[in-house]
């Protein structure tokens, strides 16, 4: 019997189980037990057994999960949390604890700070009941995305705060860092509007050397090509060191990566998924990761360096070439660094990185960047599990090579979740051993087939909605998830984690300003991007079964035991292939210290006496050895 808990800045995750399956169990009250308040709080239930009324209040005690696993979105950031799973039996309306357990996980942290490294999740997903709420609730008339907008360009604005979380803290850090020790900022970005961030960036004045791109687009009905250039002008006017790099067409300034630079050198980089805008806080899923490491931040320097350095003076259309030696530069391989507190390595990589631009129409001998090259090794030496969230990669990318790499070893556990569609259908074609790159279909054409284990995103629609399920807005704007993650083998000590402003297709690779960073033996880093990636597409999953097959999809609590047939075999084997791999961990991966009074954390399991991630040894399957979990089989 195990419970087992992990964490990151945004949300905590919990694994468990008895030994197999519990005659008559309904499902599982989870307490979250707060470790420096002593208190002990019975999660909010998210689902009713049908014909109870979704009462405001109601709790996991009253409606319980019928799930192995499950993740608390209500957990407070910043704090330090055990978990209790208490089954639960009787009858709806009639629920007694069974006498069994209860389990008690081992304690985590809701931190960003991982040492060297500060990683953070926004909780950017738009198409919640929360958000549908929310909206609903707005004054006044509008469309959804709409009363959106109003929020989220807000400052101090209740579901800009939920929405963006820790994100804000993240990407104003170092300009504030900047501000407060008279240091420099380095920062280059592809878009810029958010107006809590630009408020931080302008005082900084002289002191921040900006690289802005242009970004196509839309701006009150009008084409244009400069769609911040109001922002531009207002940090010219705010004194700011403004540098104007224009691309040319197919080709973008894709960055959005900041460096602080005091008298001693380069001491911090921060870079991500995150563009520095509203939406990209509030209405995508991103990441942002700080390396208070000088020198992941004079690599990140010198590619400052590089790109000013490629940047013509105003004047011409294109003020940003791409020319040979910026290209050749990137070519030369990754900058690798052991980060300084012997945390793990980062093998980062800027782009563009190959000889010349992206031809019209490639040919299927097309060379590789050697960044991919990299990244897709990785990839194809996966030994348990590769998670991954993308946003729109292009062909060839990522989704190609983990296809691959599944068709070579069918038991690695991959998932998945891309924005667009013709990503998730161009992984179907490649696990099914189809070679030809999908097209997106044109209007009125049937979907792209989908596997269950990568799919795009959705909400529940009007069509879809039952019971207390309300249709949700899925997204506003062209992005939903916009993380450019690859998770490789987390609970290992050889694990992956591949992250930046790279859309990890060869595209970005040739023609646009990027960067990709490989992490490496970072466990910490490596459980916090698992626990992101399984949140996201764990979202995304049930609404893709409830547009796939009605009738297949959960709705409303069994009011029998039979739900657990779906995680345990006759036998009492685990045949839940997510269950598998969260209970296939152990957890020594640490963060800073929690707050506890006897400091103990994941990394000096021996100082975790009371729970040591066991239940106590009573049960049905008490007796039963613990490699009965082991199973690897697919479901």
């Amino acid at each position: 019997m195990k419970a087992i808990a992990f964490a990151n800045n945004d949300i905590a995750v919990v694994a468990w189980t008895f030994g197999g399956k519990l005659e008559g169990c309904l499902g599982f009250a989870i307490y979250r037990i707060d470790v420096l308040a002593g208190t002990e709080t019975a999660l909010p239930a998210m689902a009713t057994f049908k014909g109870q009324s979704a009462d405001a209040g109601r709790t996991t005690a009253d409606d319980p999960i019928q799930k192995f696993f499950w993740k608390d979105v209500t957990a407070k950031r910043g704090a330090a949390y055990k978990y209790k799973i208490v089954p639960l039996g009787g009858t709806p309306g009639a629920l007694q604890p069974m006498p069994y357990g209860p389990l008690i996980s081992n304690q985590v942290h809701l931190t960003p700070h991982y040492g060297a490294l500060s990683v953070y999740f926004n909780r950017g997903i738009l198409a919640t009941q929360s958000t549908a709420r929310a909206l609903d609730a707005t004054p006044g008339g509008g469309a959804p995305a709409d009363k959106l907008e109003n929020h989220i360009y807000e400052i101090g604005d209740a579901l800009r705060e939920d929405l963006a979380g820790k994100m804000i803290e993240a990407l104003t850090a170092l300009p504030k860092e900047a501000a407060d020790t008279g240091a420099s900022l380095y920062c280059a970005f592809y878009e810029l509007d958010d107006p809590e961030v630009i408020k931080t960036l302008k005082p900084l004045a002289g002191a921040l050397e900006l690289i802005l791109s242009n970004m196509p687009g839309e701006v009150d009905g009008e084409k244009t090509k400069d769609t911040y250039s109001a922002q531009r002008d207002e940090m010219k006017s705010a004194d700011a060191r403004v540098t104007d790099r224009f691309t040319a067409s197919n080709h973008i300034g894709h960055n959005k990566f900041q460096v602080l630079v005091t008298k001693e050198g380069p001491q911090a980089a921060l870079f991500g998924s995150t563009n520095v805008t509203a939406h990209g806080l509030c209405a995508q899923t991103n990441n942002t990761i700080i390396a208070r490491s000088p020198k992941v931040a004079a690599a990140y320097k010198g590619y400052w360096d590089r790109l000013k350095a490629d940047t013509l003076p105003p004047g011409p259309s294109v003020t940003g070439p791409q020319a040979e030696p910026l290209r050749s530069a990137n070519a030369k391989g990754p900058v690798s660094v052991d980060l300084e507190d012997g945390s793990g390595a980062i093998d980062v990589w800027f782009s563009p990185n190959t000889p010349k631009a992206r031809v019209s129409k490639p040919t299927a001998d097309e060379p590789r960047p050697p960044d991919l090259d990299a990244l897709f090794t990785l990839i194809s030496q996966a030994q348990q599990a590769i998670l991954f969230l993308v946003f729109e990669p292009g062909h060839p990318s990522i989704v190609d090579a983990i296809a691959e790499a599944l068709r070579a070893r069918p038991s690695l556990f991959v998932r998945g979740a891309v924005t667009d569609a013709s990503a998730s259908g161009e992984f179907y074609t490649a696990v099914n051993g189809g070679q030809t790159p999908v097209k997106k279909p044109a209007k009125g054409e049937p979907p792209l087939p989908e596997d269950f284990r990568v799919i795009h995103t959705r909400g529940v629609t009007k069509g879809d909605a039952f019971g207390q399920w309300t249709n949700e807005l899925n997204q506003a704007g062209h992005a939903v998830i916009h993380d450019k993650i690859v998770v490789i083998d987390p609970f290992s000590d050889n694990c992956v984690v591949a992250t930046g402003s790279h859309n990890d297709g060869y595209k970005a690779s040739y023609n646009n300003d990027e960067n990709l960073n490989i992490i490496k033996g970072h466990r910490a880093a490596a459980e916090a991007y698992a626990a992101h990636c399984l949140d996201v597409y764990d979202h995304y999953a049930w609404r893709y079964w409830l547009q796939k097959d009605d009738d297949k999809a959960w709705h409303f609590l069994a009011e029998n035991d039979a739900w657990q047939d779906a995680y345990f075999s006759a036998d009492d084997t685990v045949k839940s292939a997510e269950l598998n791999f969260w209970l296939s961990a152990n957890t020594i991966a640490d963060a800073l210290p929690t707050p506890t009074v006897d400091g103990s954390t994941r990394r000096r399991p021996g100082l975790q006496k009371q729970t040591a991630g066991l239940s106590p040894a009573v049960g049905p399957h008490a007796a039963k050895p613990a490699s009965r979990r082991s199973s690897r089989k697919e479901s």
